[in-house]
């Protein structure tokens, strides 16, 4: 016999139907097929014939060890299950005969024993098999006790019915992802990266200032006043908006045509291997968005102290004609005071330089793929069109797909 073989839940289920004395299973966790082998294994050896260890817990469970569900049956079914924290190897022994063997993490990586000539198990020695007897649970079948150690260093206490109900709890509340989804998002991340990418620039153009109703010249009936407080709110209609934004703008329209991979309503994704070129070019536009605004913040901050005082002496010559209850209340009846009452009403509602160019910035924003986009077919097919089929096939991307699609739960 080789010592290195396959040892699949196909080819464990058949160990069992086979198995004449006495089975021993300890692993991570346990499938419903090898659950139910072991049931039927248990009708003809009997119970005290089969023992069973594996790690009863939702991190086996959501990892893809084994299934609670085969746990829960095999407890159901009168089995004893044996609890193992922690325990991430395989040992099954079947009559004479038996292997150490590695799981494989559904979430992970499909079982390659199945449709490979992978290999995950070591055969053992007879003198391996006794010595792993004499720390694992004892067996015994009908006719003779197979295994004196009662005291085993492995699965040495059942699996208690309240640690069983709180495991199959939590799974309730966080199950499992799709295992076959889930081994394809890994594929997917590991070559692309969601980006959304996002300039706000200039817009103060747009920027309505309102006077409060504090000021007098709402309920002023001097016309002339109002005319030329209101063409001196228009300045800031006429601020140009500088060419530098603009430049910013288009740089970064052709940074998402270079980069930025249409995936449909799914968003823009990236390679990942493009992410250092990208975050380069677009720091390069960030620097010169922040120079833009360093100027900038200079001729707002004018064009604003421009228009408080081109509108003051106007308001504070109204205020004294017609006073305001704040101005009336807490302020003396003088021109002086008439300024500086009006000037601190037009702070409460004219915005300031660094308020106006602190709002232009480029929003860029990361997102993994995930099992749920994959679910989504427009996303994949605008992945392989839109990526260059050489880019695909020197990831692997179609391969390792088709490979850990494989095994669907």
């Amino acid at each position: 016999m080789p010592l290195f073989t396959q040892l699949s839940s196909q080819h464990i289920c058949d160990q069992i139907e086979s198995a004449s004395k006495y089975i021993i299973l300890a692993a991570p966790g346990v499938s419903v097929e090898v659950a139910k082998a072991l049931l039927s294994a248990r009708q003809r050896l009997g119970g005290s014939a089969i023992q069973v260890v594996v790690d009863v817990s939702a991190q086996v469970a959501r990892l893809g060890y084994g299934s609670h569900a085969a746990v829960a049956l095999l407890q159901q079914q009168g089995v004893v299950v044996r609890h193992q924290k922690g325990m991430r190897i395989g040992i099954f022994i079947c009559d004479d005969f038996g292997w150490s063997f590695a799981s494989f993490p559904a979430l992970v990586e499909a079982d390659p024993c199945v449709e490979s000539e992978a290999y995950n198990a070591v055969a053992l020695t007879e003198a391996q098999v006794m010595m792993l007897r004499a720390e694992l649970p004892p067996v015994k079948n009908h006719q003779t006790e197979v295994s004196a150690f009662e005291y085993p260093v492995v699965g040495s206490e059942p699996v208690e019915e309240e640690h069983l109900n709180n495991v199959t709890n939590a799974l309730k509340i966080a199950p499992p992802q799709p295992f076959d989804l889930a081994r394809q998002t890994q594929v997917y991340a590991a070559l692309i990266q969601f980006v959304e990418l996002k300039f706000e620039g200039f817009s103060i153009q747009n920027r309505r200032i309102q006077l409060p109703k504090t000021l007098p010249l709402i309920t002023s009936k001097d016309k002339a006043l109002k005319q030329r407080v209101n063409a001196s709110l228009k300045i800031l209609d006429k601020f140009d908006k500088p060419k530098v934004l603009s430049e910013v703008s288009d740089r970064l329209d052709d940074l998402r045509l270079a980069y930025l991979v249409p995936a449909g309503r799914a968003g823009r994704v990236i390679l990942k291997s493009k992410l250092r070129d990208f975050e380069s070019e677009l720091s390069a536009i960030e620097d010169t968005l922040d120079k833009c605004k360093a100027a900038l913040r200079i001729e707002l901050q004018e064009a604003l102290d421009q228009v408080v005082n081109a509108i003051a002496p106007d308001l504070a010559r109204a205020a004294l004609e017609e006073p305001p209850p704040q101005f009336r209340g807490l302020f003396p009846l003088t021109e002086e005071f008439a300024g500086i009452y009006v000037r601190g009403e037009l702070s409460k509602v004219f915005p300031t330089a660094e308020s106006l160019v602190k709002e232009m910035k480029i929003h860029k924003f990361y997102k993994d793929v995930t099992y749920e986009t994959l679910k989504n077919k427009e996303f994949k097919e605008k992945i392989m069109q839109g990526i260059p089929r050489s880019v695909l096939d020197g990831a692997l991307l179609q391969e390792d797909v088709a490979a850990q699609s494989a095994l669907k739960k």
